[in-house]
């Protein structure tokens, strides 16, 4: 009984949240528009990447600047108002010291559940990035220093990743994959409140590994030294336990490849 409640809660959780930005009620208008940002990166260490509503799709490549493709999108009451406004969002590619911070910047008349913005960006591979949007998917690979990513509602997919990682969804699953280059000593921290978890390691995983669910299971093909028992959680040991791997979901499942 205290299963389905859980998921009945998470389940209105995610609906609230997906009406609330939906853009329904007075807005049958739309206006589209595609805006192209190029940007030196020249001594930043980090990019850090923010929308409210709105897909973050990241790559890393050898490059010397950042690329930005922004796919606006702005709902109103008529065609016209919709493209008064629109043309009135700009996207902002900002260095300070030695971050380089993507925003859209919008007037203020302009209410947050009648725009979105969608980001296909590709980046130097040697910079951190940190990227949130509210509503929307994050899409990530290449990237080979730190990661941090958040969406409250959305999915998020991390591939070929190096560096430490730290990705949290309310609602939305998450799916990680580690290059082959990896080390083994891998460090990472994934959580969300409804959805699966999918964590492919390192071949040669050195982690404590601590996996937990309330409303589903944990699996793992890899060779773990287990504290306790195998079911909702692992918490144990996998090769000499040099990295600290943490996953958690409140409603969904977890496997570690």
């Amino acid at each position: 009984m205290k299963k389905y409640l859980i998921v009945s809660l998470c389940l209105a959780v995610c609906l609230c949240a997906l009406m609330a930005f939906s853009g329904c009620g007075d807005f049958k208008a739309k206006y589209e528009k595609t805006e192209n940002v190029s940007v030196p990166v020249g001594e930043a260490a980090e990019l850090s990447v923010e929308t409210n509503v709105g897909s973050i799709t990241a790559k890393g490549t050898d490059v010397a600047e950042c690329n930005i493709t922004a796919e606006i999108t702005v709902k109103a009451r008529t065609q016209e108002e919709a493209r008064k406004l629109a043309e009135q969002v700009k996207i902002e590619a900002k260095p300070s010291g030695d971050k380089l911070s993507i925003k859209v910047s919008q007037p203020v008349e302009l209410k947050k559940q009648s725009l979105a913005v969608n980001f296909e960006i590709t980046a130097p591979k040697r910079l951190k990035l940190d990227c949130s949007t509210n509503v929307g998917t994050v899409n990530i690979s290449d990237m080979i220093d730190r990661i941090t990513a958040s969406t409250n509602v959305g999915s998020i997919f991390c591939k070929e990743v190096v560096n430490e990682i730290e990705l949290t969804s309310n609602v939305g699953s998450i799916d990680v994959s580690c290059a082959d280059t990896a080390p083994a000593a891998c460090n990472a921290v994934i959580t969300t409140n409804v959805g699966s978890i999918e964590f492919t390691a390192p071949a040669q995983l050195s982690a404590q590994v601590d996996a937990s669910t309330n409303v589903g299971s944990v699996n793992t093909v890899r060779p773990t030294t287990v504290v306790g028992k195998v079911g909702k959680s692992v918490k144990g040991t996998i090769g000499a336990g040099e990295g600290k791997v943490r996953l958690k979901t409140n409603v969904g499942s977890i496997k570690i490849n």
